[in-house]
């Protein structure tokens, strides 16, 4: 009789212990999306429930005058890089020809040279800046995944990272698991936690990837992360138990 409850205190050791927990299911990414641009929606091409793709346009600001900027951009720039090409080829054609071009000639055609390489390159210069601020005009998605909420209509003016446009949350889940902390130390990452919704249906398993190192005073409890599968919606909530290995 000694000899099997010495076996069985064994096989509890090396099987460790279950250490319950209660949890609820979250997005692993969840972001409120702001613009860092202020002006007028002229645009919006999404609305709740819709799902979307990294870079997909969400909503755009009203941003004629910054086409019109582009575009004008894009014309001086065009006229610029003729003349420096021009006078880029005039240059290298009067330096080959050595004394056939007195020395002044060749200094002033250089001068005319490089001062036109300078205007081309400040106009590349501006063309990207004024590109940037055109494409700041339209709000797209940070990741893959499904608005949650929007809180913008058309007409509406949006303030320079002030105004939450749209929740976007992504398609992963995960379990945010809180157990007391006095069982920090034995949790590791890759154990297992079985746990039912809402204590009902068919047991599932989740490995925990991820342990939050501090206690919540409030609490006293600590949070680990598991991913589950995409199905799942933000907000259920169950409990469980996390088995630890030894």
């Amino acid at each position: 009789m000694r000899l099997f409850i010495i076996f069985f205190v064994s096989i509890q050791i090396m099987l460790g212990a279950e250490i319950y927990g209660v949890f609820n299911v979250a997005a692993v990414r969840d972001s409120n999306l702001m613009m860092d641009t202020s002006g007028i929606v002229s645009n919006i091409y999404v609305d709740v429930g819709t799902e979307v793709k990294k870079d997909d346009a969400l909503l755009s600001l009203s941003n004629e005058d910054r086409i019109q900027n582009v575009n004008m951009q894009k014309a001086q720039l065009e006229g610029a890089k003729a003349q420096y090409t021009f006078a880029k080829n005039q240059y290298e054609r009067f330096k080959r020809s050595g004394s056939a071009i007195d020395k002044n000639t060749l200094e002033q055609n250089y001068s005319n040279y490089k001062n036109l390489e300078s205007t081309y390159d400040n106009l590349q210069y501006s063309l990207k800046y004024q590109s940037e601020l055109l494409r700041r005009t339209t709000l797209v998605a940070p990741f893959d995944g499904v608005i949650a909420s929007r809180n913008i209509e058309l007409g509406d003016g949006v303030g320079a990272n002030q105004t939450k446009l749209f929740r976007l949350i992504s398609n992963e889940k995960k379990i945010i698991i809180q157990f007391d902390s006095k069982y920090l130390s034995d949790v590791k990452v890759g154990d297992i936690y079985r746990y039912r919704i809402d204590g009902k249906g068919v047991e599932r398993e989740a490995k925990i990837y991820k342990i939050y190192p501090a206690v919540d005073v409030n609490t006293r409890k600590v949070s680990a992360e598991a991913i589950v599968p995409d199905s799942m919606q933000p907000g259920l909530f169950g409990d469980g138990y996390i088995i630890t290995t030894r």
